[in-house]
């Protein structure tokens, strides 16, 4: 089984880098090879809305999108990770996911294999889980409706400031490890 892990912070070993890795360490642990891919370090644009995957099977662009397609078709598992800045996931996730598009055929069926296991993690400084819950569900929401994957779980971080703070949580990096030991149960 191969894991592809998707940080969309600009921040390495931040809390949301921090619990990806736990869950890929956990795949690992499972048997899983695994993959992190960078969003901030790629070099990509913005979804051009131009129409060309729709009548071709890719996108127009050839930027280093075409090589997170590739791991994305190739994965048996997608773990996507994301802070919270200003009320939503980072402008970098949110712009990987706008070029999505060209992974959905003209007629809204998905180019990738359904069933995928996936899995949320998100990180936020305020204290209730529930203050963003609806970006949670609506991400969980496109792929789940688009791409027909299998979200097993959504891993909120809440509280935490300091890079790499959610490392003192035991039981939050214990949650993310379980997670990545069984996604494939």
């Amino acid at each position: 089984m191969k894991v592809v892990g998707f940080a969309g912070s600009p921040r390495k070993d931040g809390n949301t880098d921090v619990l990806l890795q736990q869950v890929l360490d956990g795949a690992a642990e499972a048997g899983a090879s695994t993959e992190k891919l960078y969003i901030n370090d790629m070099n990509f644009k913005g979804c051009q809305g131009c129409g060309y995957c729709k009548m071709n099977d890719t996108c127009k662009l050839k930027d280093e999108m075409v090589e997170a397609y590739d791991m994305i078709k190739s994965a048996d598992a997608l773990v996507f990770a994301s802070p919270i800045y200003f009320s939503q996931m980072t402008g970098q996730m949110r712009l990987f996911l706008d070029r999505f598009y060209a992974l959905v055929n003209s007629d809204h069926t998905s180019r990738i294999d359904a069933g995928k296991k996936t899995v949320i993690i998100g990180a936020q400084g305020a204290p209730a889980e529930v203050s963003f819950a609806k970006v949670y569900e609506e991400f969980a929401g496109i792929l789940q409706q688009f791409f027909g994957m299998d979200v097993k779980d959504i891993i909120i971080d809440v509280g935490h400031h300091a890079p790499g703070e959610a490392k003192n949580s035991a039981e939050l990096m214990g949650q993310a490890k379980n997670t990545g030991i069984n996604l494939f149960e």
